[in-house]
């Protein structure tokens, strides 16, 4: 007998089948690299935090969100998807990468994080 996927709801939100951190943590890797808070990854990405905050509850993006999610952190779509538990990697048939690359973050982001870290060891050190 076939296992009826769970239907997302009005926000686009699929419960997860089996709970486990594994996309969180994904998630989370990705918003520490870009220095993003859920509110900036919001603003990048047009998703409410709302449905950030349901991720962590346990439920996994539909298609749609995960695209979205995709193309905000500038990641493969089948990694999003494996990652979130709607894929495995043999269906994917693709590798799929644990830590975000910096190659995938854009310059402006890299750039802001070494001002901030610049801006942050001067104040230490006026401080001394």
């Amino acid at each position: 007998m076939l296992e009826r996927m769970p239907q997302a709801d009005a926000a686009g939100v699929v419960p997860a089948t089996a709970p486990d951190a594994e996309f969180v943590d994904y998630l989370e890797r990705h918003l520490a690299v870009r220095g993003w808070t859920v509110h900036d990854f919001c603003e990048h990405s047009g998703l409410k935090p709302s449905v950030v905050f349901r991720w962590r509850k346990g439920y996994r993006p539909d298609i749609g969100n995960a695209r979205i999610m995709a193309g905000a952190l500038g990641v493969p779509l089948l990694e999003v998807l494996v990652k979130a538990g709607r894929l495995t990697a043999e269906e994917a048939g693709a590798e799929v990468r644990v830590e975000p690359e910096l190659a995938g973050v854009p310059t402006s982001v890299l750039l802001r994080e070494i001002t901030a870290r610049v801006e942050r060891l001067e104040s230490a050190e006026t401080a001394l």
